[in-house]
């Protein structure tokens, strides 16, 4: 992803890559903090940061897809499936 985002590349794709960069670390720490509440004694608040997490999957597919598109009207921008 870092090689994408340091080409000349367009606001959206950018705009894409750098969601999704965020998204990913976000999933990433609220695993962390899962733990920590699990650790600390507060099921509840593990809980939330599984619910969190497992919402955060669903947004990284979302944005996933939308790189996907954009990335391939990156490369056949007249949207011709057959080049």
């Amino acid at each position: 992803m870092r090689e994408l985002r340091e080409e000349r590349v367009d606001q959206t794709l950018q705009n894409l890559l750098k969601a999704l960069t965020l998204n990913l670390e976000l999933q990433a720490r609220y695993r962390v903090f899962e733990f920590e509440a699990s650790q600390d004694g507060h099921p509840e608040g593990a809980r939330l940061f599984r619910d969190l997490r497992d919402a955060k999957d669903e947004q990284i597919k979302v944005l996933m897809d939308g790189l996907r598109v954009r990335l391939g009207d990156a490369v056949n921008p007249a949207g011709d499936p057959f080049d």
